[in-house]
C-alpha cells in the first residue's frame, strides 16, 4: 500500500498569530496537528513543542502513545521554565503508518480525526471538551453544544499536567481509504456533512486541504485552521505517481532541513529524506517519494534514555510549581452572559477544572465594550482578593453610570383646587 498526502495551515481571520503546528513526515510515517493555547507566543511555543518532541520520541522508537506522554512532559516542564508561559498547552492528533497498512492514532484535546470510506465519513476521535462530554453524559444536544458560552473549554491538553492519557485508535486501512487531521478552527466553522461531502468531491488530497481551509474562511476564520489528509492507495494508482510530483516540485530547493515556514506562519515539518536531498527526490522515479510504504523506527534505547532522563528530572521539579499555581490562580469572566468569578484556569487543567466562586448580579449588557473585551477569554488574578477587587471596581463602574443616566417622563397633572396632592418628581433615576 502506498500513500498520498497534502496539507495547509491558515491564521484565519479571528486571530493575531497562527499558534497550530503540524507535521508531515513520510520516511517514519508521521503526520499530527497541535493546536496550541495560552495566548501571546505561548500557544505557538506548546504546539511546536509538541511537535518536536512527539517526532523525536517516535523516531527513537517510542509507540505513539508513548510518544505523546513524552511531548506532554517537555510542554509542562517548558511552562514551568518560563512564567511568561505557565498555564500554555496544546492539543495533539497524530497518525503513525504501520508497515502493512495499519494506522494507529494518539490523540489529546480537541482537533479530530476523521475517516472516510466508500463515501462514508466518520469521526474517530473523541473530543476532550466540556460541551463534548455534556452532550456524551444527554445534558446537551449537539446543536446546543455548537453554541454553548464554554465551547472553548477543553478537559485535557497536552503540557497542563505532569501526567496525561493519551487515547488510541487503529484503522486497518484499505486501498481508497482517507484519514483527515485538522484542528477545531475547521471543525468550529464547518458541519461533518459540509466537510464530508468536500472530502467526497476532491479526489487530490492537497485540493482537499487547501479547499476545506478556504471554506471555514469564508465561514468566519474564528480561529487558526490546520487539515493535513492522508490518502491509502492501490498499487498502480495513478494518484500516487501524481501527487508525488506535485509535492516535489513544491519542496524543492529545501534540502535537508527538517523544519520550514509555511505561509499561514504555524511551524511544519518537511516531509524530505534525511538520506536524499529533496532535490534529487524530483529527478528519481516518483514512488520514491510519497507514495512509500512508511518504515517502522529502529528502536534505540541509548537514545531513549537520553531523552528520558533528562525529562524526567524536569518533571519532578516542576510538578510542584505547576500544581501551586493552579490552585492558587482566579480569572473573571462570562459565564451564561453573567460576571463570574472563577478559581482555576481559563480552559481548565487535566483533572482540575474551573469552578465558579462567586456569580454577581452583572451581565455583559452591563460592561463597556473594553470591559467585555478583557472579560471574554477570562481576565487572570494571583489572589482572590485581587480578583474580588476587580469585580468590585466592575460594579461601582457600572453604578457610577447608571447613577448618571435619567429619563424625563411627562409633567403630573394639575390636581383640581381644594384636592391635596403630593409633589411628584418631574424625573427618575434607571438602571441600564
Amino acid at each position: 500500500m502506498r500513500f498520498a498526502d497534502g496539507h495547509r495551515t491558515d491564521v484565519g481571520r479571528g486571530r493575531p498569530e497562527n499558534e497550530d503546528s503540524w507535521l508531515v513526515d513520510r520516511e517514519l510515517g508521521l503526520y499530527a496537528v497541535a493546536d496550541g493555547m495560552g495566548g501571546h507566543r505561548a500557544g505557538v511555543v506548546a504546539s511546536a513543542t509538541a511537535i518536536d518532541t512527539l517526532l523525536a520520541a517516535f523516531g527513537g522508537g517510542y509507540p505513539i502513545d508513548r510518544a505523546g506522554a513524552t511531548a506532554n512532559a517537555a510542554v509542562f516542564a517548558k511552562a514551568a521554565d518560563d512564567a511568561a508561559l505557565r498555564g500554555m498547552g496544546t492539543t495533539l492528533t497524530a497518525v503513525a503508518l504501520q508497515p502493512d497498512g495499519t494506522a494507529i492514532l494518539g490523540h489529546v484535546g480537541d482537533s479530530r480525526a476523521y475517516l472516510m470510506r466508500d463515501g462514508t465519513v466518520t469521526q474517530i476521535t473523541d473530543d476532550h471538551s466540556l460541551v463534548e462530554q455534556l452532550v456524551r453524559e444527554g445534558r446537551l444536544s449537539p446543536e446546543e453544544a455548537q453554541h454553548h458560552p464554554q465551547r472553548a473549554i477543553i478537559t485535557r491538553a497536552l503540557g497542563v499536567e505532569p501526567d496525561v492519557e493519551v487515547d488510541t485508535y487503529r484503522v486497518d486501512l484499505k486501498p481508497g481509504d482517507r484519514l483527515l487531521i485538522c484542528s477545531d478552527g475547521l471543525t468550529g466553522m464547518l458541519s461533518n456533512d459540509t466537510i464530508a461531502a468536500t472530502l467526497r468531491r476532491h479526489a487530490d488530497p492537497q485540493q482537499a486541504a487547501e479547499t476545506l481551509v478556504d471554506m471555514a474562511n469564508q465561514a468566519g476564520g474564528d480561529d487558526n485552521i490546520t487539515v493535513v489528509i492522508l490518502d491509502a492507495l492501490a498499487d498502480g494508482d495513478g494518484r500516487g505517481a501524481a501527487a508525488a510530483a506535485d509535492i516535489s516540485a513544491r519542496l524543492e530547493g529545501t534540502g535537508e532541513l527538517p523544519v520550514v515556514e509555511d505561509d499561514g506562519g504555524a511551524l511544519a515539518v518537511a516531509a524530505t529524506s534525511h538520506d536524499v536531498p529533496a532535490n534529487a527526490n524530483a529527478d528519481a522515479d516518483a514512488d520514491a517519494d510519497v507514495a512509500v510504504a512508511p518504515r517502522r523506527p529502529r528502536r534505540k534505547m541509548r537514545g531513549v534514555v537520553v531523552w528520558g532522563l533528562p525529562i524526567m528530572a524536569v518533571v519532578g521539579i516542576a510538578v510542584g510549581a505547576v500544581g501551586w499555581y493552579a490552585r492558587r490562580t482566579y480569572y473573571v469572566g462570562l459565564s451564561a452572559d453573567r460576571v463570574t468569578l472563577f478559581k482555576g484556569v481559563p480552559g481548565g487543567l487535566l483533572g482540575w477544572q474551573p469552578t465558579v466562586d462567586r456569580r454577581t448580579d452583572l451581565t455583559a449588557a452591563d460592561l463597556t465594550e473594553a470591559d467585555r473585551g478583557d472579560l471574554k477569554n477570562g481576565h487572570r488574578f494571583a489572589s482572590h482578593s485581587d480578583a474580588d477587587r476587580f469585580v468590585t471596581h466592575l460594579q461601582q463602574a457600572h453604578d457610577a453610570l447608571a447613577g448618571t443616566t435619567t429619563t424625563t417622563g411627562p409633567a403630573p397633572a394639575t390636581p383640581p383646587a381644594g384636592i391635596p396632592t403630593d409633589a411628584t418628581p418631574a424625573s427618575t433615576a434607571t438602571s441600564r
